[in-house]
């Protein structure tokens, strides 16, 4: 009962969370690289939260009455088609996010190169997941009292040949190539950004330097019937014409281009703090059901001795992988104030 909660509660929550991403992004951003993984994400976690969730309550409702072929690998497929193309897509983000911190200069992805690239995650997916459709079915289990059960597993006609253990380990090592991937990707990023900030801080702290040791004097000058102060260096004397000309030409305009520069950066630094936090939070809510997965296959068979406990507990850290579909909406109110004010509104005016 407490897996059925737990996945219940996982359901009332990741449904309206993700369309409300989906219509929050679609309807007040921008088009942007950003958006169109953000949306490919929010997607994928729908799919995930109205169709993969409800099935696993259905399979542990019905575990040894499990009757429909059909449906078993039908939603079997479907559950790693979901976890594969998060990764991919979340891949796809991450490079994008190295290429605008790490390589500035360098061309940067398109928004149309972000939406081949979220196909070309979806049909990776597909590749690597299609052969559930056949390996997956019902099996037949030994209940006591002579009496068979339905499970919706590995299919007995495959259940004695390598083809399963070849596919997970591929499946296995899928997803640990792409885990350390996303790891050293945002290493470098960290890295970088780590050096930046380095360099201005020592940057600041020149300039404050030499500001403060240096002479200055005071001049007046007219602007506007006021008097208006001007420090002047006493090694680098302006004429009283030029200093009229950059008060009123072209210096007026630097501190307006060093804001919109100063905006672009704090923009590019928040979605690559909620890129990182989306990446995280994957390989966290992944790993529980990686460690029991690869447990169970070396033990070859319950990591636990049987009791209510163990039955209550091991099918939802098994099914950790599921919280990733809900948590994304929270990082997003918590890390992208625009995303926080439009929801926010709506409900208020709700």
């Amino acid at each position: 009962l407490a897996p059925m909660i737990y996945l219940g509660i996982l359901i009332v929550i990741g449904v309206p969370g993700n369309l409300t991403v989906l219509f929050v992004y679609l309807l007040k951003f921008d088009s942007s690289t950003y958006r169109t993984f953000i949306v490919a994400l929010a997607l994928i976690d729908l799919v995930g939260s109205a169709v993969c969730m409800p099935f696993e309550i259905i399979e542990m409702n019905f575990q040894y009455t499990f009757y429909a072929v059909g449906a078993c690998k039908f939603f079997r497929f479907n559950n790693t088609f979901v976890a594969l193309m998060s990764i991919f897509v979340l891949l796809a983000l991450s490079a994008d996010r190295y290429r605008r911190v790490c390589r500035p200069l360098k061309p940067q992805m398109s928004v149309f190169m972000a939406r081949v690239l979220c196909g070309v995650a979806a049909l990776l997916a597909i590749l690597f997941s299609w052969p559930i459709l056949f390996l997956l079915g019902t099996r037949h289990v030994s209940l006591p009292n002579n009496v068979t059960g339905y499970d919706c597993s590995t299919s007995d006609k495959y259940k004695k040949t390598f083809y399963p253990l070849v596919h997970a380990a591929i499946l296995f090592i899928t997803f640990v190539v792409s885990i350390v991937s996303l790891i050293v990707i945002y290493s470098l990023i960290g890295r970088k950004i780590f050096k930046h900030v380095q360099f201005r801080n020592t940057f600041r702290t020149t300039k404050s330097s030499s500001i403060s040791s240096g002479k200055t004097s005071s001049t007046k000058l007219p602007s506007e019937g006021k008097e208006t102060v001007v420090l002047v260096n006493v090694n680098k004397v302006t004429s009283s014409t030029d200093a009229r000309k950059q008060s009123n030409g072209t210096e007026s305009k630097k501190p307006i281009a060093k804001q919109n520069e100063n905006n672009d950066g704090k923009s590019k630094n928040k979605i690559t703090k909620i890129a990182f936090a989306i990446c995280l939070a994957f390989i966290l809510s992944y790993l529980p059901h990686l460690i029991i997965t690869v447990w169970t296959a070396v033990k070859g068979g319950f990591i636990a001795p049987p009791g209510p406990i163990v039955s209550a507990v091991l099918p939802i850290v098994t099914r950790s992988i599921f919280l990733n579909n809900i948590v994304n909406p929270f990082i997003y109110g918590f890390l992208d104030r625009r995303f926080k004010k439009i929801v926010l509104i709506c409900v208020c005016k709700k």
